[in-house]
């Protein structure tokens, strides 16, 4: 492996796939009600148990669906303060999700909670999430978050319904005092698949420089999900180095309430089972994830770029929509140009 891939930096867990929002983005497609075969507290703790035992221990970011809806989250994320481990939480904004569980995951050593604010307004915010009300009480929950002590990362959708705000959006996330703001470039797959939310190579390029430059002057980290030409837009439009992004099976894991392995939420590709192997097992051996750290592998233009090392291309937008994980990536402007 290479380097800084040999273990998971961040390992997202999908705890649940039941959820009270409808999102139009869902990229789990989530429903009203909990699964039967969700893994049980005792299979968690048994690959708790294994990520403790890297050199360097990953955060935890347990998820959805919506973590919420499973009774036994503060058994699960007790277990993890027990191991050592860092753990943070991305609730759905619902009735369940209050001040009281927001400061009991302070007394149970959560470091960080993310919520998704997609829109400047009202109007694009909860129209993209699919219910009133929850622009409004995100921003509730978020100052609640601050003054808890935990640190506050606002997560949002870059896509065709939500770009238009995408300033004015960064202009609130500075206001919100959050400690970071991961931007999400939605991939057509879920029920993003449906109605063509994603969008196309040039404007993604076009709103990476604008992060690219709005990142100079924030005072908190920022972070651009499934569109890896980040680390080239800064060096072409800052004439900076970029640090180096954990992406899919590099650095970053995903594992779905069932504990199948994937390299990434949005990558639907399956590396392993929890159930039947150890996740150490998976993520260092799994041919997956090993053709995904080998630029060699890759395809298409992506294949003879001169980034193809530092950026490789989002392997979640190729499959989904190439069918081929290791194509050319379509929402790169090198590669489509």
């Amino acid at each position: 492996m290479n380097g800084m891939y040999d273990a998971p930096h961040v390992v997202t867990w999908e705890l649940t796939r039941a959820c009270q929002l409808h999102c139009r983005h869902c990229r789990a497609r989530a429903k009203a009600n909990r699964d039967a075969d969700e893994l049980t507290v005792g299979e968690i703790t048994q690959v708790m148990d294994d990520l403790a035992q890297f050199e360097w221990p990953p955060i935890i970011v347990f998820t959805g669906g919506d973590p919420l809806e499973r009774p036994d989250l503060p058994t699960i994320l007790s277990a993890a303060r027990e191991r050592g481990l860092r753990t943070a939480v991305a609730p759905s904004v619902t009735p369940r999700l209050t001040c009281e569980r927001i400061a009991e995951w302070k007394e149970l050593g959560v470091a960080s909670v993310a919520l998704s604010l997609d829109g400047a307004t009202e109007a694009v915010h909860d129209g993209f999430r699919g219910a009133a009300g929850i622009y409004r009480r995100t921003l509730d929950m978020a100052k609640t978050v601050v003054e808890c002590g935990l640190r506050l990362q606002i997560n949002s959708s870059v896509a065709k319904s939500t770009w238009v705000e995408l300033e004015s959006l960064g202009d609130m996330v500075k206001a919100l005092r959050v400690s970071s703001w991961e931007l999400f470039f939605v991939v057509p797959t879920g029920r993003a698949a449906m109605i063509a939310e994603a969008l196309e190579a040039e404007q993604i390029e076009r709103h990476l420089a604008w992060i690219a430059k709005y990142a100079q002057s924030a005072a908190f980290r920022v972070t651009v999900v499934a569109a890896p030409q980040y680390q080239r837009v800064v060096e072409q439009t800052m004439g900076m180095t970029a640090r180096p992004m954990f992406r899919e099976g590099r650095g970053v894991i995903f594992i779905d309430r069932r504990g199948l392995v994937f390299p990434s939420g949005y990558l639907p590709v399956v590396a392993g089972n929890v159930r039947r192997a150890s996740f150490t097992e998976i993520y260092q051996n799994s041919p997956v994830l090993r053709s995904l750290r080998d630029p060699s592998q890759l395809s298409g233009r992506c294949g003879t770029c001169a980034w193809s090392r530092t950026c490789g291309g989002s392997r979640s937008r190729a499959f989904a929509v190439t069918g081929d994980m290791l194509q050319s990536d379509p929402g790169c402007m090198l590669a489509v140009g």
